[in-house]
């Protein structure tokens, strides 16, 4: 991931600048009650990480966003269905043990927290592929947070993806093993892999406490280039977008009505 960050576009920019950027997005698009607010900054988001990256996604961040977009879908569809009966009716029936009611008021706010999900991992996935771990703890102090948490947040990241790398290696081994033929020997197997990663990461704790301390680790990790620091700029363009975003949605409340343009409603 800091490769990824190392080698984008916009690793020169201010990190608290991106940072404040992001944020004011995020903030107009949560508030806005127009689903054409987040459309436009799922659009931000997905230039900008376009313009950082050429969307050259690892394979495992691009498998995190996929599950992330799925579990999207489904929490939107939960919505969709979960209508008051004193709405437009679009369609009702049982699924499972649920009674199901979707109407043009629930499946048009599906619609709209489908869009502010997905803009705002599009908005933050723009700021981790362009902002290095140790420029992002760089930003954090000047936000005057504790030195511990971002001692934490710093650890956190370097080996979360040694634990991930290891995991892969169990989970193919198994699987050339043929580990994952039927539920139960799965269902077997997964345990096995979860009980394996919580020893390995016992092990791999002592061998990175050692590790750091033979290296002079004092709580920090040194930056040699500095970034840069965020300027007046960065206020008023982030300000001024999130205004102009939330004039926007205020204006344009009503123009999308997913019902009646997807289903006839």
């Amino acid at each position: 991931m800091d490769a990824l960050a190392y080698g984008s576009r916009m690793v020169g920019w201010a990190p608290l600048g991106k940072l404040f950027f992001i944020f004011s997005l995020l903030i107009v698009g949560l508030i806005s009650n127009s689903v054409v607010v987040p459309i436009v900054t799922f659009c931000i988001g997905v230039v900008m990480m376009f313009y950082s990256t050429n969307m050259k996604i690892p394979f495992l961040i691009g498998l995190a966003i996929g599950e992330a977009i799925l579990i999207m879908i489904i929490g939107c569809g939960m919505i969709s269905i979960m209508g008051s009966e004193g709405d437009l009716m679009i369609w009702e029936g049982n699924i499972l043990w649920i009674q199901a009611h979707m109407t043009s008021v629930s499946f048009n706010n599906a619609w709209l927290f489908f869009f502010k999900a997905i803009g705002g991992v599009t908005l933050m996935l723009a700021f981790a592929t362009s902002t290095p771990i140790p420029h992002l703890a760089h930003a954090f102090s000047k936000l005057r947070v504790p030195v511990e948490i971002i001692e934490i947040i710093v650890l956190l990241y370097r080996y979360s993806f040694l634990l991930l790398e290891r995991m892969e290696i169990m989970w193919n081994a198994a699987k050339c093993r043929l580990g994952f033929n039927g539920l139960m020997r799965s269902v077997r197997t997964s345990a096995g892999i979860l009980v394996g990663m919580f020893i390995v990461s016992l092990e791999m704790t002592e061998k990175s406490q050692s590790a750091l301390e033979c290296r002079n680790y004092r709580g920090y990790f040194p930056i040699l280039n500095m970034p840069k620091e965020i300027s007046l700029v960065w206020v008023v363009i982030s300000i001024g977008l999130a205004l102009l975003l939330y004039a926007l949605g205020t204006y344009t409340k009503d123009w999308i009505d997913f019902a009646s343009l997807l289903l006839g409603a």
